[in-house]
Formats: C-alpha cells, structure tokens, sequence
C-alpha cells in the first residue's frame, strides 16, 4: 500500500465516512462552515479594502460541524476565497496558492496551521479574541507573503474571577480555564484539545483484523492530535504591561501492517511486518511589553520563536523461512523537517492629531531551514549493516529577513480618509540578497453616512516557498528559502469598491480586485509523497500569474436574526512556459462561489443555523486524444488542448445545526449542540480520476470521473461554560 493511499485511507475512516463512492463525468472544456453573521464588523469606515474582522464571540455561537468551530472553516464562507478539497482548511485567496497566506498567533507566524491534514485548524477558538483577515489593501506593517493575512489575537485571562469551559463532541474534547493570579495585576488563560480518534478507530481495526484472520492480514491505524495554548499577562502599572504566549501542537499517526504466509499445511513461510510512525506540529512563544508613554505615544516591543517540525520513521521486516535457512531483510527509515524562526520586533504608534496615526517599527527573524534529512539502514540476512548514503538528502540554510515599515493614516477631509505606507523587505541567504521597496496605500471617500467608496493599492513579497508535491497538508512537505535559481515570489494588487449601510438593518458591499504574481512554483512530475529536496530547483518550474474577480457581501442582521450572502465572479491565470506556452485557468479557479450563512435564535434557550454553499467544480488536466505508437516506437503520444483543460462537477452543500441552552441556578451555561454537514447527501468530487475510452475504428479519448467519499455526516457536542 502507498503512503499516499494509506494517508487518505486514514482520513476516511478517521471521519466515518462510508465506502460509498459516485463517478460523475466531467466534460472537456467546460464548512464546517462557521456562522459568520453580525460579529462581522462591516463597518464603512475602515480605510482598507479587503478587510473582515470577526470578533470571537462569533465562534462562540458559530456552526460546528465535528465538535469544534473552526477559524479557517469560518473564512473560507467568505468572498474571495477558495476552499480547494472537501472539508480542508485551505485557503486560496485572490487566485493565491494556500502556502502564501501569512498566518500570524498573538503577532508571530505560524507554519502548521491545520490538524489532521487540514481537517481541524490549529487555532482553538475559545482564546481567540478577534481576527483581522486581510485580502487586499495590506498595510505595510504585514510582509513575507503574497495573497493574505489571517492575524489572530488571543485574550487575557480574567483579572477578577475565575471560569472556563467544558466541551465534549464527536471526535474531540476541549477544556478553557482563565483567572487572576495576582488579582487585578496577573491573569492566565490555559486552553487545550485533544482529539480521541485513535480510541473509534481500535474497534474498526479489531474488526477488520478478525474478518482478514484467516488471510494471515492484520493492520492498526492511529491518530491523534492536541494542542495546548496559554498567555499570561501581568500589569507592571498602568500603562504598562508584560504578555506572554505560549501555543504547542502535534500529530501522531501510526499504521501498523502485519502479513503471514502459509503453507497448505498451516507452516509459516514468510512474515511481512511494516510499522510505520508520523509525529509534526508546531512549538511558539513569545514575550511582549506594551508601553503608553503619553495618550498619543505607545509601542510594543516582541521576542518570539516559531518551530515546525515532522518526524517519520519506517521499520520494515521481511522474513523467508526455507528448508534450510531463513532470508531477512531488514531496513529502517528515518526522514525528518525542521524550520526554526527566531525573532523580534518593534511597532509604534504615535497620535499627532485626532484625525492623524502614524505607525512606524521594524521587524528581524533569523530563519534556519532543515529539510528532510533521510536516513536508511539496511540488514540483509543478518550480516553487516548497510547504510543508505544517497537517500541521506539535506539542504540546511539560514536565512536573515528585516523589514522596516512606517504607515500615515489621516482624515485629509471630512469626507476623505488615506493610509500610505512604505516597506522595506530584505533577505538574506547563502550568499543571495534581495531586497525590495513596497509601496502601500488606500484611499476612502465618504460619499455620506451610510456609503463609502474605496480603492487600494499594494505590493508584497515572499522569500520562502512550500516545496509539496501533493495538494494535502502533509507532514512531508517542505518550507526552503529562496535561492539564486528560484527568485522570491512577488505581488501587485490593486482593488476598490463601494461600501454601504442600507435602511433596515442590511448591508451591501461591491468590490473589485486586480493582482499579478511573479516568480510562482509548479512542481512537474508525478506525484509523490517525499518531494525532491536535492537540487530541488531543477524539479519545480517559475512562472507567473494573474487573478481577477468581482465580490458582493449582503447582510440583514437584527438581535434574533441574521442572514449574510457572500458572492464571488472571478477569473484565475497560469503561465509556466515550461509547461505550456500560453496562459491556462489554475486548478482553483472557481468561476462562481456563493455562500448563504442563516441564524436565528427563537429563545434564550433555542437557536438554529444553515449554511449553504456553491461552487464551480476545481479543474484538471484530460488528454484530448491517444495516438497509437507508430512502427519503431515502442510508446503512443498523449494530446493535451491545454492544462487544467477540464472542469470537474460543481460543488454545492448544505449544512445545518441547532443549539440549545440551559442555565443553572448558579449562572452556569450549558449548550448542546446537534449538526449536520451535507444535509442533502450530495456526494461531492474528493478528488479525480482521468478514465480511458476506447471505441472500434475511433482514437482513443479520455474524460475525467470525480470520486466521491463524503456522505451525510451527523455530529454533536456538549459545552458547559462555568
């Protein structure tokens, strides 16, 4: 069995999902979703395109499909936005990739940002404070990536009482506790997760190795997750304070395969033993002081470190028993990722006036790169041990970022708002330099209360680059510097629109987007579940990009009921002149996406949401036609039209869930909550197959079949909040 084959298989179990599967055509040439509802500060007055802040009470209250709400599931509902595979927290943002979003922890960056390949997300929503997600209009305060910014805050513990939260679902538990230490001066807030996958998957495999018994096949599939976040906050005096953050994650799977061979008389002839173990996740902290030396003057000074690692280690034992003697082979495998920042950073604000915000600050992070070393061993018969020195692959490096940023934000009149802002990025490593000037800027006109228009204009940069060659989160892809053969990836974006507050409690709002993108990274070859790291360059090809699209965010929101409508049109480019010499469609390019999001609340103890969701079908690449080999070759010749020449299926889903509420005599809350996600059991495409047809007298042709795994799915959780 494949790792690529076993890591799917693992994901469809993990989320009891049935074997049903369904092949729908696709012609040639052709969420959990969380409640984001008025949490969502719409508010016109903001200078900046692009932007949705949501505040935490929002997940609070949201949908949540397989125990958790969800942060990443919660954004991919929203305009611009790509989801990319069934139930992963993929974002594709303005025709981005999903590895150039800046993911950002209490202000520090963070690189595995989902649990079980993209399933669950790494941010646990009980300590999340707000989100600010950036699309466009970046100020030049954020740098180092290319098509968004997710800056999640975490919040202080309570200064004055103690209290938390209790939750059990259906695939995992949570527990919250934050209270004073010191009180009025020190707080802590502790949050952690863990999953028990790994405790409804034993039985499956129980039963599964009693009915393959007698075929002498036994296999143990495992996985689990945690995390665990805390911040500390202490109050040195008033206007001054020290925060400290601390945020652990991992994943462990283990596949366990065990084969005997029999005789007709029953004797053992040969034993076939795999065993198979995966660890990764993610270790951040950081030390903050917040300082206000007068009412128009305050800064933040920050120390952090981010790691991300995997681990894989393989055993493997084979055992022929002969007449005479017995044939061993043995091999032990080990391959392991590391990326390690390191940093600190500096940010001011300064209030000249009350209508004038300066901020200006600086940030450098010493990046170390070490990826999958591989290391195999192997014993034949018993003998010497040998070891393996060309699987043996390392590319470590070290690189030095620095970015310096000033931003004016200023009412020019009462009417006309501006922020300009300048960065200056620079990176360093193994002896290649690149530094850049990035101009930002935004513009708000306030035609009247109720309606504003905007427009925008920015330029970001990428010095480090994913190397995967698969589109799931798996442990073995890798994070590499840019090097003198693979140039940083670069952006330009240009966006505006009208912003506006309608009578009866609804919104409307209408934006545009533009973006180019250089230097993006193709891997061309056959997928793999190691990608190649020595010389890596040489494997994966530059080209450009562009994206364009139309976006329309409708809202009706009152006490009880809320509604939000979130539409996409847009258009998403490739060009790889070594892949193909003229511009083809990416394989995200979702022409049309429409999201409706409901909640109402019919009670104090009752509340009910749906989420629907549409989508045109991702693309792949289908040979028009088979020529047969001609006499002296051994091969035929496939046909391309172009790539991603095909569309698979649209993709539409309706989830729903209910919460019901129950408070005791001492002000304690109790919520259960039941969902559903895909209600009407549309079987979706998971992913795709190219099927080959053959007819008398006629070419040979192919079309693609979407495979579909995700049947209706009903889940529960239990939250008590004390």
């Amino acid at each position: 069995m494949s790792y690529k084959f076993k890591y799917v298989a693992l994901l469809s179990i993990c989320v009891s999902i049935c074997n049903s599967t369904i092949a729908q055509d696709i012609p040639v040439d052709t969420l959990t979703a969380a409640t984001v509802t008025s949490a969502i500060d719409r508010n016109i007055n903001f200078t900046q395109t692009g932007l949705t802040k949501i505040d935490g009470s929002a997940f609070r209250r949201g949908f949540a499909v397989f125990s958790s709400p969800d942060v990443l599931k919660t954004l991919q509902t929203l305009s611009g936005v790509s989801s990319g595979t069934e139930m992963l927290s993929n974002l594709y943002v303005h025709g981005g990739d999903g590895s150039d979003n800046l993911f950002l922890l209490g202000g520090v960056p963070l690189y595995q940002i989902c649990h079980l390949g993209g399933i669950f997300s790494s941010f646990n929503t009980d300590v999340v404070e707000g989100i600010d997600f950036y699309k466009s209009g970046f100020p030049a305060r954020y740098g180092g990536r290319t098509s968004s910014v997710v800056d999640v805050a975490t919040k202080d513990g309570d200064f004055q009482e103690y209290h938390g939260i209790v939750g059990v679902g259906l695939l995992d538990g949570r527990l919250q506790f934050e209270g004073p230490i010191i009180k009025d001066r020190t707080s802590f807030n502790l949050a952690m997760r863990r999953s028990w996958i790994d405790v409804i998957s034993a039985p499956a495999c129980a039963i599964m190795n009693s009915m393959n018994k007698a075929y002498g096949e036994k296999q143990n599939l495992g996985y689990s997750f945690m995390d665990l976040n805390a911040r500390i906050t202490h109050i040195l005096k008033p206007g001054s304070r020290l925060t400290a953050n601390f945020y652990w994650g991992n994943d462990g799977l283990r596949i366990n395969q065990e084969f005997e061979g029999r005789d007709p008389d029953g004797s053992l002839n040969d034993l076939d033993v795999t065993n198979t173990r995966f660890s990764w996740g993610n270790l951040l902290g950081s030390l903050n002081w917040q300082k206000d030396f007068t009412d128009r003057l305050d800064m933040r000074l920050m120390g952090f470190y981010s790691g991300s690692r995997s681990d894989i280690k393989m055993n493997t034992l084979l055992e022929y028993y002969r007449t005479d003697h017995t044939d061993m082979f043995k091999q032990d495998t080990y391959n392991r990722n590391r990326v390690n920042d390191g940093g600190m950073s500096a940010d001011f604000n300064w209030y000249p006036h009350h209508k004038h915000h300066i901020r200006f600050g600086g940030t450098y992070i010493l990046h170390s790169y070490d990826p999958s070393h591989t290391y195999s061993e192997y014993d034949v018969d018993g003998g010497e041990v040998f070891t393996d020195i060309s699987k043996k692959e390392g590319v470590e490096s070290i690189g030095h970022e620095m970015g310096i940023y000033t931003e004016d934000e200023m009412s020019l009149t009462r009417w006309m708002k501006v922020n300009l802002g300048l960065r200056y990025s620079l990176y360093g490593t193994d002896g290649n330099v690149w530094n850049y000037i990035e101009p930002r800027a935004a513009l708000k006109f306030q035609v009247s209360p109720n309606v504003g228009i905007k427009a925008s204009y920015s330029e970001m940069s990428q010095f480090s680059h994913l190397v995967a060659a698969t589109y799931i989160d798996l442990p073995t892809n890798s994070w590499l510097p840019s090097t003198s053969e693979i140039a940083p990836m670069r952006s330009r974006q240009v966006a505006g629109g009208i912003y506006s507050r309608l009578p009866h409690n609804m919104h409307l709002n209408v934006e545009g987007w533009y973006k180019t993108m250089d230097n993006l990274i193709e891997y061309k070859g056959m997928n793999s579940f190691f990608p190649p790291l020595t010389d890596w360059e040489k494997d994966f090809k530059t080209g450009i990009g562009k994206s364009y699209g139309l976006e329309v965010d409708f809202g009706y929101d009152t006490e009880k009921t809320s509604v939000s409508v979130f539409y996409t049109l847009s258009w998403n480019w490739r060009k790889f002149d070594d892949i193909w010499p003229d511009w083809y469609l990416d394989r995200n390019d979702n022409r049309n996406k429409i999201t409706v999001v409901a909640n109402h609340r019919f009670s104090e103890k009752f509340e009910m949401y749906a989420s629907w969701n549409y989508h045109t079908g991702n693309r792949m690449t289908v040979a028009s036609q088979y020529l047969p080999k001609e006499e002296g070759s051994s091969i035929g010749e496939f046909l391309y039209e172009s790539p991603n020449n095909a569309k698979m299926p649209d993709y539409h889903r309706l989830d729903v869930g209910f919460n019901f509420y129950r408070k005791t005599k001492r002000g304690n809350i109790s919520i259960w909550n039941l969902s559903v996600y895909n209600a009407y059991c549309r079987i979706n495409p998971l992913y795709a197959t190219v099927v080959r047809e053959k007819s008398a007298g006629k070419p040979i042709t192919f079309k693609g079949s979407g495979i579909g795994l995700i049947p209706i799915v009903p889940t529960f959780s239990y939250t008590f909040r004390f």
